[in-house]
């Protein structure tokens, strides 16, 4: 359900940058900073976490239009339908919205931390999944473990993932790219 220009520039890119908004002059000046030195970067995620995220967030896109923007900590319809009426390019949560699946939204990364979720992922047509939190839901380790058995997921670790780890995740052929909100520490 991911279109595949956007799966094949996150591939490209390696790193999801996540902003975790803090205010519009950090966040701005710490995007500037980092898009300067990483020309690879097609795709950012800004989550909504505080009371002016979504103000900020719709700020740093119409700034940065060179970026596809997505939006995190989706965790309602009513989130994904305000996203998709600013113009935010994809969505994603920590789990699973339900409404969202069974609408079968485009460009949704669901997140998920166990098996039985990731076959329920797989069996209503999502095969690009957030394993969220990476850091306390096994790392790279889980992911190895089911590389073999559920071949047609491939996974975006967010969580825990830092510069010092990042490819531990990435050596593995089920990961589609990390999601970091680190990325420039």
């Amino acid at each position: 359900m991911i279109d595949n220009l956007l799966k094949n520039e996150l591939k490209k890119q390696k790193i999801l940058p996540i902003i975790n908004t803090t205010s519009l002059e950090n966040d701005s000046k710490r995007l500037e900073n980092y898009l300067a030195n990483n020309l690879s970067i097609k795709n950012i995620e800004i989550t909504l976490r505080q009371e002016n995220s979504f103000e900020i967030a719709k700020i740093l896109k119409n700034k940065f239009n060179h970026i596809n923007f997505g939006l995190g900590s989706i965790l309602s319809e009513k989130d994904y339908f305000k996203g998709l009426e600013a113009g935010f390019q994809f969505f994603v949560s920590p789990g699973i919205v339900e409404s969202l699946i069974k609408n079968k939204i485009a460009n949704y990364f669901p997140g998920a931390e166990t098996i039985s979720e990731f076959m329920y992922l797989l069996e209503n047509g999502y095969d690009v999944i957030k394993f969220f939190p990476s850091n306390i839901a096994g790392s790279e380790k889980k992911l190895a473990s089911v590389e073999n058995i559920l071949t047609d997921l491939i996974f975006i670790p967010t969580g825990g993932v830092t510069l010092k780890n990042y490819n531990n995740f990435l050596s593995l052929k089920n990961v589609l790219c990390v999601g970091m909100s680190k990325f420039d520490e």
